[in-house]
């Protein structure tokens, strides 16, 4: 606070960037007869005013004698902060594991470029430095200093470094780069002809490519991602990631897929196949398919025809059964590791309610005994077990009954799946969401399948 002349109060705020300004009216005196020499004034305030006044409002103040009040006469400028710096990947970082449907409806499997294959030396990411901000001043011309912008820091994992200057991620090997929790690593690719009895059964914690054929009785265990240019003839692959077979699976009814990620594949006929995620094909023959997301059956054939397929959200073909009536079925809104544990936990249920009984039985008996003196040391001890294991087993069965709501809960909200048909669906094909079922009596053309108020409706695809 400054005093300028005997009835000006100069205040400056805390923060430095308001100035104000108030002009004290003095008791007894007429404000009209009070003589200033207003330039002086203005001089002395511009002593501690040295940015942002305002000269005119400061003025028409002085000119006019306006007391007793508050103004504010200068502004300061809020510091602009810096900008944080930014990684740049050099990769593409979601590519997804679908083929390219051409406008004829073929499918064209040459055009996936799935994998993110690097070399070694080349740049994965580099830093984006931070950029600068602007200074901040005060009302009394100091100046303020802006926050300056982090620069990020690298996270990476094996077969990385990073360049000497800190600025760029470098790969250390040949194989596949990947952003896991935001992570950069290289996985180096394992690369096969065929996996037969010149390799023998395959376990890689990598990413491997098969440049021909998985032959019949052979297994391939991949830590990543799958490549097959050829087909799977019996072989079993099992992957932590995608897997991707240029040409189709015959698995001469064994289990053929077992993936946690997206399935790629021109056919699959005869096999067993379960996929984390998306299941796409051309076509899909007396197999057993599961999904815990799609099943997506595209291109000219878009065939589904004999065998069970299950998708937690939608099944969508272009022609489902066949004009034979080749029984087929189709079930969505089911998760299977839900339905599993379902099964489980209603058995459990079961058993324990029979135990509880035959428990409850026993203790009638001894009860009656007890109540008559008649218990001897040896069956008051079973007494006394079979009452701990009736409190154990009560506790044990209010768990599993609270559980099986939840997982059924569960299932209820599933049953919102649907099944997509672009083309036909014919008679013999059983449709099932969540628990409902529908039996297709007649030839459909260009419908979806849903459910609703509890039952299977038919609308337009």
């Amino acid at each position: 606070m400054y005093n300028i002349g005997n009835d000006i109060v100069l205040e400056i705020s805390r923060d430095g960037l308001y100035g104000y300004i108030t002009i004290l009216k003095y008791e007894g005196e007429d404000q009209d007869y009070i003589q200033i020499d207003n330039k002086d004034l203005l001089n002395e305030i511009k002593k501690h005013i040295k940015y942002g006044l305002k000269e005119s409002l400061l003025q028409n103040l002085l000119d006019n004698r306006i007391t007793g009040e508050k103004f504010c006469i200068a502004e300061g400028k809020v510091p602009i902060p810096g900008k944080d710096g930014s990684i740049k990947y050099h990769f593409d970082m979601e590519k997804p594991l679908l083929p390219k449907l051409n406008d004829d409806g073929t499918v064209d499997y040459r055009e996936l470029d799935s994998i993110n294959t690097v070399n070694k030396e080349d740049v994965l990411a580099e830093i984006i430095p931070p950029t600068d901000g602007e200074e901040g001043k005060k009302v009394n011309g100091d100046t303020i200093p802006y926050a300056k912008g982090r620069v990020p820091k690298f996270k990476y994992g094996k077969n990385v470094k990073v360049s000497l200057d800190g600025i760029f991620l470098i790969s250390e090997s040949n194989g596949l780069v990947e952003l896991k929790n935001g992570k950069v690593s290289v996985s180096e690719v394992l690369s096969v002809e065929n996996i037969d009895n010149s390799t023998g059964n395959i376990n890689f914690d990598g990413n491997v490519i098969v440049n021909k054929d998985i032959l019949n009785g052979f297994t391939l265990r991949a830590g990543g991602s799958v490549e097959v240019k050829g087909a799977v003839e019996g072989g079993l692959i099992e992957s932590n990631e995608d897997v991707l077979i240029r040409q189709g699976i015959q698995g001469y009814n064994r289990l053929t897929i077992n993936t946690t990620g997206n399935l790629s594949t021109k056919f699959i006929e005869n096999s067993v196949v379960n996929a984390g995620s998306n299941i796409t094909a051309e076509a899909i023959m007396h197999s057993n398919v599961s999904s815990k997301s799609n099943i997506l059956v595209l291109g000219k054939k878009g065939l589904i025809v004999g065998g069970v397929c299950k998708a937690k959200y939608e099944i969508r073909a272009r022609i489902i059964g066949s004009t034979m009536a080749t029984t087929t079925v189709l079930e969505v809104g089911i998760d299977p590791d839900v339905k599993q544990r379902h099964d489980e936990l209603d058995e459990k249920f079961k058993t324990s309610k029979e135990n509880l009984e035959k428990i409850d039985q026993s203790l009638k008996v001894l009860e009656v005994l007890k109540r008559s003196n008649k218990l001897d040391v040896r069956k008051e001890e079973l007494y006394n077990e079979l009452s701990k294991a009736q409190l154990t087993l009560s506790l044990e069965i209010s768990k599993v009954e609270r559980e099986l709501i939840e997982v059924k809960n569960q299932m209820n909200t599933l049953s919102r799946g649907q099944i997509k048909v672009a083309d036909t669906i014919y008679p013999g094909v059983k449709i099932i969401i969540g628990n409902s079922f529908l039996y297709i009596r007649d030839e459909m053309k260009r419908c979806t399948f849903y459910k609703e108020d509890g039952d299977i409706r038919i609308g337009p695809y």
